[in-house]
């Protein structure tokens, strides 16, 4: 018996083996297999088929046939020369279309990126344009919110200084005006002279007073002592003292309690006293005489309710808002025996807050102005 030849590899599987074996005689002359067309048997390996030593013929698997015709090899060229320029231009098209998305991506990008520059050194009036409505569109408007309030904050801080700057030169120009008229024997340090500098140093005793609890309201410093107290009696007793200082026939003060309490909140009473201190000298300051000024203390649901109401002359409505910003005052001038500071009521604004509270201002019905806060009870 023939010995079975090693297998042939590699092959791609028996379906496609049969008609690619070769059967050759021991002289290696072609018996049967594969097509006459191509009898190509150089470059076949074959295989002895032997019988007790003795060959009797060969077996050869014809391989896959390569390319060997010029115009296969030609086709297969220009197959692969279409490919590589259909991939450059798919390349090169991907490359001009994402170009104007790259420029629409980057444009907003560099805007930001220059603005936030300008508003790092400063320059607070920056804009830039919002040329979308997308994230980087929301973007774009989102800065452009965050420089106006950067300079609306800057506009404030220069107003703040130069008002502050003002009100201190008032009172050290009068202070020095009449110690020089006094070193030039111009007047007399008679009662009245001193009368007048006393005025103007505790004038400007009470504004830097008042600048350093803003000051310390701002950053958090300003303590709070609190603990329960009769909102009732500390407001009894302030209007009491206002009482005393005034004439009743040029400005009345008249307090009207309403309910029965409590009147139990938990508060600061030197602040709380404080806060009514300076809304009725605000109230007699901007009454004209014959004048009245009422104070309402009732209780709301969980809140307790304090107003300040006074006679004329009134607010016009576009200035209530503004009533509680620093130095500000209705006026305009500068005349701190007619306006004071401006700094009475900001210092109620804080002080109400502090204590978890409200304040607001409208006309009122007496024809002057109406303050109102609330309090939380202590529950």
């Amino acid at each position: 018996q023939a010995r079975p030849p090693r297998p042939f590899a590699p092959h791609r599987g028996p379906n496609d083996l049969g008609p690619r074996l070769v059967l050759f005689d021991a002289e290696k002359s072609w018996v049967i297999g594969a097509e006459e067309t191509t009898r190509k048997w150089d470059y076949l390996e074959l295989r002895p088929i032997l019988d007790q030593e003795k060959t009797l013929g060969y077996l050869g698997l014809v391989p896959h046939e390569e390319l060997q015709y010029a115009r296969d090899r030609n086709f297969v060229k220009k197959q692969t020369d279409l490919f590589a320029f259909i991939a450059i231009f798919m390349v090169a098209l991907s490359t001009l279309l994402s170009y104007p998305v790259t420029i629409h991506l980057l444009r907003p990008i560099n805007a930001l990126t220059k603005g936030t520059r300008k508003l790092i050194a400063g320059h607070f009036t920056t804009r830039i344009p919002v040329t979308t409505m997308d994230e980087l569109g929301r973007l774009s408007d989102d800065f452009n919110i965050l420089a106006m309030t950067l300079d609306k904050n800057e506009q404030n801080r220069r107003q703040w200084v130069a008002d502050i700057s003002h009100e201190l030169r008032t009172p050290l120009a009068i202070l020095r005006g009449e110690i020089e008229a006094i070193q030039d024997g111009i007047r007399k340090p008679g009662a009245k002279t001193i009368e007048a500098l006393h005025g103007e140093i505790m004038h400007l005793e009470r504004m830097v007073s008042d600048l350093y609890e803003l000051s310390m309201s701002d950053i958090g410093a300003l303590n709070y002592k609190m603990v329960d107290v009769n909102l009732k009696g500390i407001l009894e007793g302030t209007v009491e003292q206002f009482k005393q200082r005034l004439d009743p026939e040029k400005i009345s003060i008249q307090l009207d309690v309403s309910g029965a309490g409590p009147y139990s909140v938990l508060a600061d009473p030197d602040r709380l006293q404080q806060l009514f201190i300076n809304l009725l000298e605000n109230s007699t300051r901007y009454t004209d005489a014959p004048g009245e000024i009422t104070v309402t203390l009732h209780t709301a649901q969980e809140k307790i309710r304090i107003s300040f109401e006074d006679s004329p002359p009134c607010v016009l409505p576009d200035q209530l808002p503004q009533l509680f910003d620093r130095l500000y005052r209705v006026e305009g001038s500068r005349n701190r025996s007619t306006g004071g500071a401006g700094l009475g009521l900001a210092i109620c604004k804080n002080i109400v807050e502090g204590h978890q509270g409200t304040i607001a201002a409208e006309n009122s019905l007496l024809g002057g102005l109406l303050i109102t806060i609330e309090i939380p009870k202590n529950v």
